[in-house]
C-alpha cells in the first residue's frame, strides 16, 4: 500500500510538472546555447540549439512520455517521436524570443551575409545588364533578379520597387506558397526599413499556408526587433561611442578651462609685476642705505 501511495504520488508530480516543463526546458536549452557559443563562435545556430536539445532531453524524456496515454508500446513510442519532432521545431522558432544568446548567433549571420555582399565594389556592369535584360524582357523573375542585386547592394528603395513589381506580375501573385521567395525577400527589405508590421504581415500570410519554422524564425526576429532588440555586438559598439563622447570635454567644460587659464595668466602677470616692484623698492633702499654709508 505504501509502494503505491509513492507511485501515485511521483505520477501526479510528473503529470502536474508536466504541464510547465516546456519552458524549464526552453530555458536550459538558452542556458546551453549560451556556453556552448562561447567555446566556439563558429557553431551555427542550428547546429548549436539542435545540440542543446538532444542534451537536454535525458532530463525531459519523462515529462514528455508522461503526457502520452497510449498503453501500446509501439504506437506509444511512434507518439514519443512525433512529439520530440514538434517540440524540437517549436522551440526553434520560440527561443527566439526569450533567448537572446540564440537570436544573436542567427542575427550575427544574416548580417554578415549582407555586410559581405554590400563591402563588394558595386559592379555597374551587372546593373547594366539587369536593365537590358528588364527592357527586353520584362517578365516578373527578371523584375525580381534586379530587386535581389539591388537589395545586396543596399539600394533597398529600388529593390523594393523591383521586387513588388515582380509581384505584381507574377501569374500567381496571390499564393504565398508559389512565391515565398519574392515575398521573403520584400518582408526583408520592409525589416531593414523598420517597417516590421509589414514584415510581420508577410511572414503571418506564408506561415497561414504552410507551417515553417524557418519563416516562424525570421517573424520572431522581426518581432524581437520591433521590440527593441538590438544585436549584443551593436549595443556595446553604441556604448564605447557613448563612452568615449562622454569623456569629451563639451563646450562649457572648454569655455570654463580657457576661462581658468586667462584668470592664471592674469594672477601670474601681477604677481611677475608686484614681484618686480618689490625687487624695484628692494634695489632702492639698498641704493639708499649705500649713500647713507657714504656719508
Amino acid at each position: 500500500m505504501k509502494h503505491l501511495i509513492i507511485i501515485s504520488a511521483v505520477l501526479l508530480y510528473i503529470n502536474s510538472y508536466s504541464q510547465n516543463y516546456q519552458e524549464s526546458y526552453k530555458t536550459d536549452i538558452c542556458s546551453c546555447i549560451e556556453t556552448n557559443r562561447k567555446k566556439d563562435t563558429f557553431l551555427t545556430a542550428g547546429k548549436i540549439y539542435n545540440t542543446c536539445f538532444t542534451k537536454h532531453m535525458v532530463k525531459y524524456a519523462a515529462f514528455i512520455d508522461a503526457e502520452i496515454k497510449e498503453e501500446d508500446r509501439t504506437k506509444k513510442y511512434i507518439v514519443g517521436q512525433k512529439i520530440r519532432r514538434e517540440l524540437q521545431e517549436k522551440f526553434k522558432y520560440e527561443l527566439v524570443y526569450s533567448c537572446n544568446a540564440y537570436i544573436d548567433i542567427i542575427e550575427t549571420k544574416r548580417q554578415s551575409v549582407v555586410q559581405q555582399y554590400r563591402s563588394k565594389k558595386i559592379d555597374s556592369n551587372q546593373i547594366d545588364k539587369l536593365n537590358e535584360t528588364v527592357a527586353m524582357q520584362p517578365l516578373w523573375a527578371n523584375y525580381y533578379n534586379r530587386g535581389q542585386y539591388f537589395y545586396y547592394i543596399g539600394d533597398l528603395q529600388k529593390a523594393l520597387q523591383d521586387v513588388k513589381k515582380s509581384i505584381e506580375d507574377n501569374p500567381l501573385f496571390d499564393n504565398y506558397l508559389a512565391t515565398a521567395q519574392q515575398h521573403i525577400l520584400l518582408a526583408t527589405i520592409y525589416e531593414e526599413q523598420k517597417k516590421y508590421d509589414k514584415a510581420i504581415a508577410i511572414y503571418d500570410a506564408i506561415n497561414s499556408k504552410i507551417s515553417n519554422p524557418d519563416i516562424a524564425i525570421l517573424k520572431a526576429i522581426v518581432a524581437r526587433k520591433r521590440n527593441g532588440y538590438r544585436l549584443a555586438s551593436e549595443v556595446q559598439h553604441t556604448t564605447s561611442i557613448l563612452n568615449a563622447k562622454s569623456r569629451e570635454p563639451n563646450d562649457k567644460t572648454l569655455i570654463s578651462k580657457r576661462t581658468r587659464a586667462i584668470q592664471t595668466n592674469k594672477t601670474d602677470k601681477k604677481h611677475q609685476q608686484n614681484s618686480s616692484a618689490e625687487k624695484r623698492k628692494d634695489s632702492t633702499k639698498s641704493l639708499r642705505s649705500l649713500f647713507k654709508m657714504k656719508e
